[in-house]
């Protein structure tokens, strides 16, 4: 339990750790967000405008990102020209906006060269900065997107005029290529151009190899009619589409293979435990909730937990109501995986990598464990590291620009959330993660595109409730061989998202107060550090994580009072068209459950005994003692017998594949005497058909079996029947108080068999009976025999069983509990 208490308090601190507080908004920082540092000529208007951002200083808490300070918002900002600038504003003062944002519009005068404004915050004039603005030149055939290795469509072109606006003509143009990280570079078919009669120089541009932005800077020099102008930078793009899928992809082939190792490492090393909370904290459906959620938390899998819960339904040891609760918890857990990944951990990464890789060499089974999920944790940052670069090269880029905004949901100012952009993007977060088959993955590349600028916020929480729906297709997948309640079970999970997605997806469309903001992403805003909506997004991926959470924690409280609802919703939908319902006890799904799937064969190994010792009580106490005949009840127990061969076959079969699980030494060890004990009960039911036979022969006999012989056949048999009893029992839970006496049952068998042989030969001698009978009734001593060593050799393992595995009698009563709650139950066969 408290451990549960601290996921709960972990949880509440990444959901609100980023809370906005009453922090001060004195400016920190001023820094030229975009339109520094442009060119125009002489008397026009400076394309872009300008626009200063006001920051913070960081908060103190204790997930505060210093590299991402809150904005500085109501601020005073003054602007003057300086140096002898001759720049026209369109306002002298301005006040920041809620992101911190201040925007004044700039035009030139008819100086040319160089220009600086003074950008000064009111109350920290010493955080006060110059802006360069260009005049007299203009720039064109910047900004092209063009492939990777080839050339621009357009020159790279300078214009230059004198103050009165007329062309240079003859000045020097320098063009250099800035150099990229990698080295390779674009190249240009001429670096040194002078200005034709029109004042322009150009030269063309092949871009390199690599996907991501080509700097160049440009200066101007000098002529009778100019002024030297310092270097300008300019950008061109360029996309290698081949680099650009493979670094993508492979990032998020590292980043899915990261979490299952993660998921995986989780499950060996705290797996076991994990499921066992099911059990214990399913008695109600908030404790199932907490269960679901902690237990999903743990292993880093929702579709691992819902699979699970699906075969626990399937194989009768949760019932619906139960299944539902967890499913709802399930929800919540799998949202910390998003949780874990908007921290910036960059700094650890290869530390975690190399730390469990070492883990991972140790031989003790427990720590390697926790190795592969040390290594698991690195790799998925890794992987998440290379695809949030390569997208983050691409976020200014127009044609990517243009396919995001295609499904883009922000709304028109004053207006709602585009509804067919809405279905697209909830389409194409649905089908993603169909596809990819995690919606933790499908998460992470969410929260990627979101660093990277390429989508908003709204965009963003479109996609994530398509995610939502789309995870629901692996419960449905595990519910297809299962049985109609397991089915029940998989379709609570998908109306639990339709319906979350129905109820937030309405919410886009009430507006909170004059604040213009869906109240949804409102309260999302409201309760994460920065400001989402600002010009500069803030905290993007926190803001997306938290609408995750939020997301399945607001559902789950509005269906959590309604859990009995649901599950009868589901009965009627998928109705159990028979009285019975199949139970399969030997669940596929629960095999990466080792403990659980052993208590599973014991039970079916307990059942299939039952079933053995039936056949033979019919064959013995309805046919060969009445020396009965029925052909059509022979066919009966025939097929049943050949029933029990199957399942021997299906119950050895799921023994060799949990042995190809990671498992204990008590685990180890009590398979090799579930394999001996399932041998044993098929062959006590193969005894049924020689005692058949033996009716049989007897039927045919000229005599029959005398009244003494019958009543000392009922009494070694009685004997017999205590034995099955007591074995059948241990099987249950071990008492061995019942075992001792299973064994003494054997040696009273075995002696009573040779008193009632002699007694029999001594009747063959006065002629009570004649020589036929007397060899078939000392054979069905003998068989009676053989079935009594049969139940010693199970109980005798018996007790091996229970100390190796506990559980068995727990596992008992939660199945009778869901038995009870699903009508009546009829074995798988």
């Amino acid at each position: 339990m408290r451990t549960i208490c601290l996921l709960l308090a972990l949880t509440a601190i990444f959901v609100f750790s980023g809370c906005k507080d009453a922090q001060s908004s004195k400016v920190n920082k001023v820094s030229v967000f975009q339109g520094g540092g442009q060119c125009a000529l002489p008397g026009e208007k400076y394309a872009k405008p300008l626009y200063i951002l006001l920051t913070a200083a960081p908060g103190s808490g204790l997930f505060s990102d210093p590299s991402n300070p809150p904005p500085a918002a109501k601020q005073k900002v003054l602007f003057e020209a300086v140096d002898g600038s001759d720049l026209k504003l369109s306002a002298k003062e301005a006040v920041s906006d809620e992101g911190g944002l201040v925007k004044i519009e700039v035009m030139a005068g008819r100086k040319t060269g160089d220009q600086y404004l003074r950008v000064i915050p009111a109350d920290a004039p010493d955080k006060a900065i110059t802006v360069r603005f260009i005049t007299g030149i203009k720039i064109t055939g910047i900004s092209q997107e063009g492939r990777a290795g080839q050339e621009l469509a357009q020159p790279l072109a300078v214009t230059v005029v004198s103050s009165d606006g007329k062309p240079v003509e003859g000045a020097p143009v320098y063009f250099t290529p800035v150099p990229t990280a990698s080295g390779a570079g674009a190249s240009l078919s001429e670096r040194t151009v002078l200005t034709d009669k029109d004042g322009m120089a150009r030269t063309e541009v092949k871009l390199g190899k690599t996907t991501g932005k080509y700097d160049f800077n440009i200066e101007v020099g000098a002529t009778q009619n100019n002024s030297t102008v310092r270097g300008i930078n300019v950008t061109e793009l360029g996309v290698n589409v081949y680099t650009l899928f493979m670094n993508v992809f492979g990032g998020l082939a590292i980043f899915v293979f990261g979490m299952k190792l993660m998921s995986d490492g989780l499950h060996k090393a705290a797996g076991e435990r994990m499921r066992s909370i099911l059990h214990f904290f399913s008695s109600n459906r908030y404790v199932a909730v907490v269960a679901g959620a902690f237990v999903t938390a743990v292993i880093q899998s929702s579709s691992a937990t819902t699979v699970m819960v699906i075969g626990f339904v399937n194989a009768g040891l949760l019932n619906l109501v139960q299944s539902i609760g967890i499913i709802f918890g399930a929800n919540i857990g799998t949202t910390i995986t998003a949780q874990i990944i908007a921290f910036d951990v960059s700094s650890i990464i290869m530390p975690a990598i190399i730390l469990g890789l070492l883990m991972m060499f140790v031989t003790w089974k427990y720590l390697r464990g926790w190795g592969e999920t040390v290594l698991g944790f690195g790799l998925l940052f890794f992987g998440m590291g290379i695809m949030s670069a390569e997208l983050k090269l691409i976020g200014e880029f127009p044609s990517f620009l243009s396919f995001f905004s295609s499904f883009d949901c922000a709304p028109p100012p004053g207006g709602h959330m585009p509804i067919l952009a809405l279905l697209g993007a909830i389409g194409i977060g649905l089908v993603m993660t169909m596809i990819i088959q995690s919606s933790s993955a499908a998460t992470g590349i969410i929260l990627a595109l979101g660093a990277s600028g390429l989508i908003n916020l709204y965009t963003a929480i479109a996609l994530i409730l398509g995610s939502n729906i789309g995870t629901t297709i692996t419960a449905q997948l595990a519910a297809l061989t299962a049985n109609r309640i397991a089915k029940q079970a998989a379709l609570a999970h998908t109306l639990f998202n339709f319906f979350g997605v129905f109820v937030i997806g309405a919410s886009f469309y009430i507006q909170w107060g004059d604040s213009g903001v869906p109240v949804f992403f409102y309260f999302v805003d409201k309760f994460t550090a920065g400001d989402a909506f600002a010009a500069i997004p803030q905290n993007l991926p926190r803001h997306i994580a938290n609408a995750h959470t939020l997301f399945n924690v607001i559902t789950t409280l509005l269906l959590l009072p309604f859990v009995a609802t649901m599950a009868k919703v589901c009965e009627w939908m998928i109705p159990v068209r028979t009285e019975k319902v199949k139970i399969q006890y030997l669940e596929p799904h629960l095999l990466d459950t080792p403990s659980v799937a052993l208590e599973q064969a014991g039970r079916f190994l307990r059942r299939m005994l039952k079933k053995s010792w039936k056949m033979v009580s019919i064959a013995t106490e309805q046919h060969f003692i009445p020396c009965n005949v029925n052909e059509e009840r022979f066919q009966s127990l025939a097929r049943k017998e050949e029933k029990i061969d199957r399942w021997q076959l299906e119950l050895t079969n799921y023994l060799v594949q949990v042995t190809r699980r990671e498992l204990s030494e008590p685990q180890s060890q009590i398979i090799p005497l579930l394999l001996h004990c399932t041998n044993d009960a098929e062959r006590i039911a193969d005894h049924t058909e020689n005692i058949l036979n033996l009716t049989v022969r007897l039927n045919q006999a000229e005599s029959k079996l005398s009244d003494t012989a019958i009543q000392d056949l009922n009494l070694i048999y009685g004997i017999l029947k205590d034995q099955a009893k007591s074995v059948i029992s241990t099987l249950d839970a071990h008492d061995q108080a019942k075992v001792d006496q299973a064994m003494k049952d054997e040696r009273e068998v075995i002696r009573l068999s040779a008193e009632l042989e002699a007694k029999h030969v001594e009747r063959l001698r006065t002629g009570e009976c004649n020589a036929v009978t007397g060899v078939i009734y000392i054979e069905l001593l003998a068989e009676l025999e053989k079935i009594s060593s049969h139940f010693t050799n199970i109980a005798e393992r018996s007790a091996a069983i229970q100390k190796n595995y506990l559980g068995i009698s727990r596992l008992k009563n939660a199945a009778k509990q869901a038995a009870n709650n699903a009508k009546t139950v009829q074995v798988h066969s």
